[in-house]
Formats: structure tokens, sequence, C-alpha cells
């Protein structure tokens, strides 16, 4: 899934026209704790309901709140795994989608970012889920998903988040949960298999791991 698809149709930007106060109406009647602002189509900024108070209340966003040239944003053909950290990186709640041209397009939430990932990996589809450990200068998609189909299974999802320097952790959603075979081979591999939940052929107790996993994600 990407950018284009996951955008909130019911929410809106603020315009760098907006009045602090006439903002701070519209965030809390929309439920936000911040939002794109924008002019002339272009994205100018964040705002969060936190900086505005304080604020005349009839000063313009435009006059309060400085032009950001390098502001985040997802491009419209972003994979929905390319905006987790973004959104991470910049302690956003939302992100705004602009196109090539940089016109803002449309904002996305965080909250449906974590139901698609949390519906995507736990326990709505049946299926192991393996977490791995890698040298980033190892990893390649499809070396592991070839790795897991010579075991006669698939590999249906996966997040990538740093490990520590140099590494990665791999969160891997399985179509089976049977997955001795493919731990075997993963470890041949010199891939490190950290945790494994919802596999019949592994005792895998520490529910404390398994937050762990999504930790990232709030879900």
């Amino acid at each position: 899934m990407i950018a284009s698809q996951l955008i909130n149709e019911h929410l809106s930007p603020l315009r760098t026209t907006d009045s602090v106060e006439a903002a701070l109406a519209f965030m809390i009647s929309q439920g936000v704790t911040e939002l794109p602002l924008i002019e002339q189509k272009q994205l100018y900024n964040y705002v969060r309901l936190q900086q505005l108070s304080g604020l005349p209340k009839e000063q313009s966003l435009g006059d309060a709140i400085a032009k950001n040239p390098f502001t985040p944003s997802a491009q419209s053909n972003n994979h929905l795994y390319e905006l987790v950290p973004m959104l991470a990186a910049n302690e956003l709640s939302l992100l705004a989608v602009t196109d090539a041209e940089g016109m803002y397009q449309g904002i996305i939430e965080q909250k449906s970012i974590n139901k698609l990932i949390s519906e995507s990996f736990t326990y709505r589809g049946m299926g192991a889920i393996l977490v791995l450990r890698m040298d980033d200068r190892d990893f390649a998609p499809s070396l592991l998903a070839r790795w897991i189909e010579e075991n006669g299974a698939k590999m249906l999802g996966m997040m990538i988040n740093h490990a520590e320097q140099g590494q990665l952790r791999i969160h891997v959603k399985l179509n089976t949960t049977v997955v001795r075979g493919i731990m075997a081979t993963l470890e041949r591999q010199h891939v490190k298999v950290e945790h494994v939940f919802m596999a019949e052929d592994h005792d895998e107790n520490d529910s404390k791991a398994f937050d762990v996993v999504f930790k990232f994600f709030d879900i």
C-alpha cells in the first residue's frame, strides 16, 4: 500500500492566512494536536497545538510560524513501510503527502498506519512471526524470501528497523506455523533468529519480547 491510498479524506490542512484563534478552534474540532500548514498549495510547515498557546489570537499563522524549506512529507508513491521512519524521526502523529512538484495532496495519520501493520502482523492471519537480526550489508529481501520458500513457506509481510550500528532487526510474517526448518536454513545463512511467535513447533513464552516487536509502532 502506498501513501496516496492512505490519505484521510476527513482531515484538512491549515493555511498561512488562518488566524491563531481560527487554527486553535479548527484543530480542536478535528481532534488533532498538529496539522500541515500550506501556502498556495505548497507545504509550508507543521502547526502543533502547543505552539499556538500564548500567541496573539488575531495573528496569522504565516506571521507566527516560520517557513521550513525542509518540511518532512511523504511522496504519493512512498510505500507504507517507508512512512513509519519518517513519522518517528520527526516525532509526528500525521504526515503531509505531496506530489513530485511539492504540491500538497493530503494527510496520513499514524494511527491508520499502525492499524494496517497490526492487522498484518497479529492474530488475524494464521502464521508465525520471526524476529531476525543480520548485518545490513548482507540484507536482501529476495534472498530472505528464497530461503523461506526453500522450506515450502512464503513471506507475507516484513518490517525493518535498525538494531544497532551496522545491524538490522527484521520482523517477518509467514504463512505457516511450522518454522523449525526455516530457522535452520536462516541460521546456516548466518541470520540470527531472536524471537519466534505463534509457531506450533517452537516454544516462545516471552510475552515481553512480543511487546517489543510492536513498541516501535505503538500498537
